[in-house]
């Protein structure tokens, strides 16, 4: 049961992050779906590095798209699906770490608790082996 609980868990929240990307910006009825990880205004990083809009657009898609996949991936090898079962660690750890960059980069303090919920997953592999 556990086992199940904690594929079902990943695979959410790897598909939160797919949610909140066809979000528009927050307090702003002018916005678009979409915003909410791709707007140039949304990311106090990119915006220094005096990146294009467009590859602003970029790297928070590719962010998004990564920690996605990574998720449900790691979702269903934790269920026990055959070809990922032996890739649970690295998947976990590659997701959480990249989720992390993506709510890091698009900040918004909508984002602490997949801030914390990250967090806890990578505590609870390293300390514990999920």
């Amino acid at each position: 049961m556990p086992r199940i609980l904690i594929g079902v868990l990943l695979i959410l929240h790897g598909l939160a992050h797919s949610g909140l990307a066809a979000a528009p910006l927050p307090k702003d009825v002018t916005s678009h779906p979409g915003s909410f990880f791709t707007h140039p205004s949304r990311t106090w990083l990119l915006g220094r590095l005096r990146l294009s809009p467009a590859w602003i657009r970029g790297v928070g898609l590719t962010l998004i798209v990564l920690t996605t996949i990574g998720f449900v991936l790691a979702g269903l090898a934790a269920l026990g699906v055959p070809l990922l079962a032996g890739a649970v660690a690295p998947l976990i750890i590659c997701s959480a770490v990249l989720s992390l960059v993506l709510l890091a980069v698009f900040w918004h303090a909508w984002l602490a608790l997949g801030v914390a919920i990250d967090v806890a997953i990578l505590v609870l592999w390293v300390g514990r082996g999920l």
